[in-house]
């Protein structure tokens, strides 16, 4: 492959990142931005000789590596230690989406009704009383179902975007998914040397 031809294709792939993120910018919002600096502070702050760019060029650094690949259920384990139990994702989030077989599941061992526990509209199921999640327990910050909780709770701060690729819940207030985020920029600037 001539210069050239390698030229315009890094000139294409990088136009495909930033409609990437310009388009995650589009779906989520203002709290997207918010991620990507509170990420970008995290970096700043623990590696402050790594980061000499300005704070745009950081940021958009940061946006570029969360859309390029796939998160993993695995990384997300490896990486555990990261998450401050602070019950954010329990007691913050306005909406628990999760599968029609976890809520059937979750209905029979609790044996209560589905319909009395989930909601369930246009193929979507979410926890009914979500905010706080009707299974937190704020006195001690633990979910009273630990051992029967769904899949989304499992596996948080992941989710699914619309292409079916796992990506991080962009949650400037969840220390897990702004460390996460930073671990994996880290990662991909290591990848490049």
């Amino acid at each position: 492959m001539s210069q050239s031809a390698s030229d315009d294709r890094l000139e294409q792939d990088l136009a495909a990142v930033q409609a990437m993120v310009a388009d995650k910018r589009q779906k989520v919002g203002i709290k997207y931005d918010r991620f990507i600096t509170r990420v970008a502070e995290v970096l700043r702050t623990n590696y402050p000789s790594a980061f000499p760019m300005p704070d745009d060029q950081l940021k958009e650094l940061v946006a570029a590596v969360d859309v390029i690949g796939e998160e993993s259920r695995g990384l997300m384990k490896k990486l555990g230690e990261y998450c401050a139990g602070c019950g954010w994702c329990c007691s913050r989030t306005s909406k628990i989406v999760v599968n029609q077989k976890d809520a059937e599941r979750i209905s029979r061992e609790l044996r209560r009704k589905t319909e009395d526990l989930f909601s369930h509209e246009e193929n979507e199921w979410t926890i009914k009383d979500a905010c706080p999640c009707q299974w937190w327990n704020p006195r001690n910050g633990r979910c009273t179902i630990y051992n029967i909780r769904p899949e989304t709770c499992r596996t948080w701060p992941l989710a699914i975007n619309e292409r079916g690729q796992k990506m991080l819940h962009p949650v400037p207030e969840c220390a897990f998914a702004v460390l996460v985020l930073a671990d994996k920029v880290l990662r991909h600037l290591r990848g490049i040397r």
